[in-house]
């Protein structure tokens, strides 16, 4: 038997007990029946009548245990003879007789009905069919009340069984199914590069995070089971959880793209970054949401992308735009300072103006000409420190004189203005540092020059400090205070941009290319200091501070300042003979004149072919040697020279000005570099001092 336990009677067994008791109402433990024929008639319609019905059943009564059956339980029995009714029920069914008599026992101690399911084979043709039947036994009791018998109905559960099998089978391979499905689903989530997080409840428990979530999320921290606000409470404070909530309400899908986010880990590690997001609901069975699933992809490579081509992209306009203004500011200052030097000069030629007037025009050319030859300077240096090529020459300074030059050169036009230029030099009196001069000259004159073009009344003034670092180097700090138009702190911000001016509008009171502040601030960072605008306020002035790091010379116990060279009695450069070679006969000229004032003797060459010729008809102290030329060029011309026996010095003067030029004339052979504009003082001492190593 399958199993049995103690229940309450099924349907009509309790029923169907009454009948067979009424029927059988004599007392069976006193009488013992005999043969068939002599069993009461009626008895035996009567037990006819209830065993006729169509549920199987069977009986056993007194201490012999006879069997009574009805037709329907003849197939479970082997025996098909129908006069074993009254028959021992050992002799009836020996193979089931212990379990049957146990079973009696069972009712007959206990007085109730037991139900037993059992499966059992009737066979069909010698076929075994697996049957299955559900057993009710049930207590007979006698005329003195006491149990006599037991009652059992059999009811055949074979196909409901056998459904509710196929049913539990049928279910338990939809949950493996569904548990492989689960798995190879979560294997999926777990390596997938999307950030993935499954919620349970209104809570927004955590119940799964793959990798790509702790990873960016929580770091190694397990959060199963806590809630999503226990873990980042500021997703509360920024409106997250209401988001999710509203999902639990609505079931409707939460998208968004290139949200940031910016919290803690759940390992206490601040993170920051940008995602694509979409928060779905998941559902049961009812069709009741019961979940969240979280897909979030990081795009924060993606956006700082797009943001540096677009911030690249902004620069590149903003360069374009700077740049277009710089070309028209710098036609402008180069056109101005030209016309004043061509106009000036048309009218020495056609005018023969006297001879005051002249000096009055000459002295007009001669000051522009530098002016423009600052302007050159300007953009050669910038373009000098954007590549990295610019070079600081080092010699002692006297930084008080240096500065008296330089205000000197102002006194005219804050005259001019009717503006008063003050400075307090007191701390450098007696100072000297090993310095570039000229980049320290260049960066006062464009800041002092500034002060004064910005300024219409009131002053300027320049002050000077000295700062002690170590035993031997100082910090030097020179100090600009202007009281003139001033500027908003928009206008300073943009202030030292290459090709900017504070006042970008097309109708700029004051000139100016946009270089001087940018060239400044490279030149004072490639001196070890810097140039910063201390204050500035619209209509009430500006103060700049520029300052630059060098040695002590005294300290150092460098040699002072080199003295200016005590006058011989007779012309050093008298009588030296120099050929000079250009293909612009203007240069030629200028050349020619400038060394013939100073005593020199000039023979010409305007190409480097009749260079050849000319070298070694006469003996030359020097040869002044144009590099750009048609035909055979100054290389070219050094070279052939070198090969022909030409020993003397050969200077290179060229309008190719930046510093690769001049290594490349140094590496050729050349003796030194000189550029144009041609500056008259330089070239005599430069040839003077090639003179005296020859």
């Amino acid at each position: 038997m399958a199993f049995e336990k103690k229940v309450n009677p099924f349907g009509e067994l309790a029923k169907t007990s009454q009948m067979v008791q009424a029927t059988l109402n004599f007392d069976w433990g006193k009488t013992e029946l005999g043969p068939i024929e002599n069993w009461d008639l009626g008895l035996i319609n009567s037990l006819l009548l209830v065993f006729s019905c169509p549920i199987r059943m069977y009986c056993t009564w007194g201490p012999q245990r006879r069997v009574f059956y009805n037709d329907s339980y003849i197939p479970i029995l082997k025996h098909r003879h129908p006069w074993a009714l009254g028959s021992r029920l050992h002799e009836v069914w020996p193979e089931v007789w212990e379990q049957v008599l146990a079973i009696v026992s069972k009712v007959e101690a206990g007085g109730v009905v037991y139900e037993t399911d059992v499966q059992f084979d009737i066979d069909v043709d010698g076929k075994p069919q697996g049957n299955f039947f559900t057993y009710g036994n049930s207590p007979l009791f006698n005329s003195e009340g006491k149990i006599a018998g037991m009652l059992c109905t059999i009811i055949d559960t074979t196909a409901s069984v056998v459904r509710n099998r196929a049913a539990e089978e049928s279910l338990a391979l939809s949950h493996q199914v569904v548990k492989a499905e689960r798995r190879k689903l979560r294997s999926i989530l777990e390596k997938a590069p999307i950030a993935m997080a499954v919620l349970d409840g209104p809570e927004h428990r955590y119940s799964m995070t793959n990798n790509s979530y702790r990873r960016l999320f929580l770091g190694d921290r397990d959060v199963l089971g806590r809630t999503v606000k226990d873990i980042f409470p500021k997703t509360e404070e920024i409106g997250i959880i209401a988001q999710l909530d509203e999902i639990y309400r609505t079931g409707k899908v939460l998208e968004g793209k290139n949200y940031e986010i910016t919290d803690r880990r759940a390992d206490g590690t601040e993170f920051s970054v940008f995602v694509d997001f979409v928060y779905q609901p998941i559902y049961d069975v009812n069709d009741q949401i019961e979940g969240l699933l979280l897909a979030l992809n990081n795009v924060t490579a993606r956006v700082m992308a797009e943001r540096a081509l677009q911030s690249a992209k902004e620069a590149a306009e903003n360069a374009n735009h700077a740049k277009s203004a710089f070309l028209a500011n710098m036609s402008h200052e180069i056109r101005t300072p030209l016309a004043a030097i061509l106009g000036f000069a048309e009218i020495i030629a056609t005018q023969d103006p006297e001879s005051a007037e002249r000096a009055k025009y000459l002295d007009i050319i001669l000051r522009n000409g530098k002016s423009l030859t600052r302007i050159i300077d300007d953009i050669l240096d910038l373009s000098k420190i954007e590549a990295g090529k610019f070079e600081i020459e080092t010699s002692p300074i006297k930084l008080k004189d240096l500065v008296q030059e330089v205000l000197a050169m102002f006194f005219d036009r804050v005259s001019d203005k009717n503006i008063q230029l003050n400075y307090a030099l007191a701390e450098i009196a007696d100072l000297v540092v090993v310095s570039d001069a000229v980049r320290i000259r260049q960066i006062l004159l464009n800041l002092i020059g500034n002060a004064i073009k910005f300024t219409s009344k009131g002053s300027v003034k320049v002050s000077c400090r000295a700062e002690q670092l170590t035993r031997t180097r100082k910090k030097v700090t020179f100090r600009i205070e202007d009281t003139g138009i001033g500027m908003t702190q928009e206008q300073a911000n943009r202030l030292f941009q290459p090709f900017t001016q504070a006042d970008v509008t097309s109708t700029r009171r004051f000139g100016g290319m946009g270089l001087g502040l940018a060239l400044s601030r490279n030149l004072a960072h490639a001196l070890g200091g810097d140039v910063r605008i201390v204050h500035c306020e619209p209509r009430q002035g500006c103060v700049f501070e520029f300052s630059f790091r060098a040695e002590d010379a005294n300290q150092v116990a460098a040699a002072p300042p080199a003295e200016s060279p005590t006058e011989e009695a007779q012309n050093p450069l008298a009588g030296v003979k120099v050929l000079a070679v250009d293909d612009s006969p203007i240069n030629r000229i200028l050349i020619k004149t400038i060394l013939k004032n100073s005593g020199l003797e000039v023979t010409e060459a305007e190409s480097g072919e009749e260079a050849l010729n000319q070298a070694f008809k006469q003996h030359y102290d020097v040869v002044l040697m144009d590099i750009q030329m048609p035909g055979l060029d100054g290389y070219g011309t050094l070279s052939e020279l070198r090969k022909r026996g030409f020993q003397e010095p050969v200077v290179a003067l060229t309008a190719h000005a930046m510093k690769e030029d001049k290594d490349r004339t140094l590496a050729a052979g050349f003796a030194d570099h000189l550029t144009k504009p041609i500056n008259s003082k330089v070239l005599l001492q430069t040839i003077q001092s090639h003179l005296k190593h020859a």
